[in-house]
């Protein structure tokens, strides 16, 4: 009887779940692995009665298993536990839930890619546990750097291996991550939030012209939203207590230069106004009602009009 190990995803996430799960596989003694080429789960089925008593371990690869359909009823009782000889490998583009009923409990494993946190904070602490977990050691800035230039979870898992190579065991930083990640799209973003922190027009109208022929402003406002709340805090905070906020914010050397930069040259009313202006324009942007580029452009430029310096 064959157990089913469900892996739902897409694109290279999807592969790198099946890539991962065959070698896993073949860790525990499975020795053939075969594609499936029936049309139905009667087909598929009949594959685990063909083989012989000692035969070894082995693994069916099923691709776009949506196209089965929901698993009969019938079938509920040849499904087993972990433990058997014969695994099906069920790739699906969708949330198998609908196709493998919950009724059949441990007897399914649903293998799907990691979930990555939208903003960038929650990212970088998403990547600095998937850095320990490999051994790599990164500073703050370099994650935080990754986590603005990089979205895609599987694109951001292959970086970060990418660095850890490349930096030979020793400390991946900022320059690593610039020279071997940051591409034409993330070096444009870089110098947006620089150009908006030392109140340069035109840096900033250069950028945003790169930008808004390549990128949606919801890849962006993320990044926005954190660079500007740095300044928020430290235009409030001073001596020890702008220590405190530092240590708190996991604040790099680089963040709360420009933070501080940005605190100077802007009331702090402004700044305010900004962060709560792209907290505004992301909610309404994911519901479908933002203004867009525009909207973003507005707020940016309202807020170098206020400079002070």
């Amino acid at each position: 009887m064959p157990h089913l190990i469900a892996l739902t995803g897409s694109g290279s996430t999807q592969r790198r779940l099946l890539s991962d799960c065959i070698v896993e596989l073949k860790g525990k003694g499975f020795e053939s692995f075969e594609r499936f080429s029936g049309e139905s789960w009667q087909d598929l089925l009949d594959i685990s009665r063909t083989g012989g008593l000692f035969e070894d371990r082995r693994a069916v690869v099923v691709e776009a298993a949506d196209a089965l359909g929901p698993l009969p009823e019938e079938f509920f009782g040849e499904v087993t536990g972990a433990g058997s000889s014969v695994v099906y490998l069920l790739v699906f583009d969708e949330d198998p839930s609908k196709t493998l009923p919950a009724v059949l409990g441990g007897r399914i494993s649903i293998r799907k890619p990691p979930k990555i946190p939208y903003w960038v904070d929650s990212r970088v602490q998403w990547l600095e546990r998937e850095a320990r977990s490999r051994r790599i050691k990164a500073t703050p800035g370099a994650l935080y750097l990754l986590a603005e230039c990089v979205e895609d979870p599987e694109e951001m898992s292959g970086e970060l291996d990418k660095l850890g190579l490349a930096s030979g065991g020793a400390v991946v930083d900022e320059d690593l991550v610039k020279a071997l990640t940051v591409d034409e799209g993330g070096r444009q973003m870089l110098a947006l939030l620089d150009g908006i922190c030392r109140g340069d027009t035109a840096a900033v109208i250069e950028a945003l012209s790169s930008l808004r022929r390549r990128d949606e402003p919801l890849k962006i406002l993320s990044a926005l939203h954190k660079r500007m709340r740095i300044a928020m805090y430290l235009s409030k905070a001073q001596g020890d207590l702008r220590k405190a906020a530092e240590t708190a914010l996991d604040i790099t050397q680089y963040q709360g230069k420009t933070g501080l930069e940005a605190a100077r040259i802007f009331p702090p009313v402004a700044i305010r106004d900004f962060v709560l202006g792209m907290a505004r324009e992301s909610a309404s942007g994911k519901s479908g009602l933002g203004s867009g580029w525009n909207g973003v452009e507005l707020e940016i430029f309202r807020l170098l009009a206020s400079r002070r310096i």
